[in-house]
Parts: structure tokens; C-alpha cells; sequence
């Protein structure tokens, strides 16, 4: 299965990207590349969205989980709170983005078969 992280929307064009959530998701899509959660899903795109409340409340940036090509294709849309991240060190920001790809994952074995469980332990032993 291939997993894209993208950068986080808003965000990043606001403030870049720490260098260590960069690695991370790097190390991470690295790590994942060769794993299998689904027999279903080939293809899974995760976007962090990272904005203040005022944006989402303006309309902007919605949280949804879209599927392609008879759901062999997500593409997940997540939110990180803003002050959270933004005033977060490195490490507490890596710890957000593994929490809101955990949020991807549920949101996705909602919809399809995905075995969350092992996702969610694989997660946990990235460094």
C-alpha cells in the first residue's frame, strides 16, 4: 500500500515545516512503504490541515475522507489544532502528527477494511 503524508495545509505557507516533522514524515512513509493494511486499499493520502479557528470558521478547510477508483484510493483530511502545534517543540509536534494519522486510520477503517490495530502498533514503534 502506498501512503503519501503531505504537508500540512495552511500552515506550512504561513510558517514552513520544523525540519524534524519533515524527517518524520520522511522516515514514516519510508516505514510504511512495504507494510499492508488492506486488500482493499492501495493508495492512502493523508492531509494535516494546521489553522486558526477563525479560517475554519470563514469556511475554509473541512475535514473529509474521499475515496477513488471503487475505494482502492483515499485521500484523508485531518485537523491538528493550531495552538497546539504552534507552540509545540519538535517532539510535541511529531507527537500531534502521529496522533492525527491514528484520526486518519480510524476515520478510514470506518469506511473500508483496514486493519487499524496493526497500523496503530506499527506507528508506535517509529522512531
Amino acid at each position: 500500500m502506498e501512503r503519501n503524508i503531505n504537508s500540512p495545509v495552511y500552515y506550512k505557507d504561513r510558517y514552513g515545516i520544523d525540519n524534524a516533522v519533515y524527517r518524520f514524515t520522511q522516515r514514516a512513509q519510508l516505514f510504511f512503504k512495504e507494510k499492508e493494511y488492506s486488500d482493499t486499499l492501495q493508495i492512502l493520502g493523508i492531509v494535516p490541515i494546521i489553522a486558526p479557528q477563525e479560517v475554519y470558521a470563514a469556511g475554509n478547510y473541512k475535514e473529509r475522507v474521499r475515496f477513488l477508483c471503487g475505494k482502492g484510493v483515499a485521500s484523508v483530511e485531518v485537523k491538528i489544532d493550531f495552538d497546539a502545534y504552534h507552540y509545540a517543540d519538535s517532539a510535541g509536534k511529531i507527537t500531534l502528527n502521529k496522533d492525527m494519522l491514528l484520526t486518519a486510520a480510524k476515520r478510514i477503517k470506518a469506511k473500508v477494511d483496514f486493519d487499524y490495530n496493526r497500523f496503530r502498533d506499527d506507528l508506535e514503534s517509529l522512531q
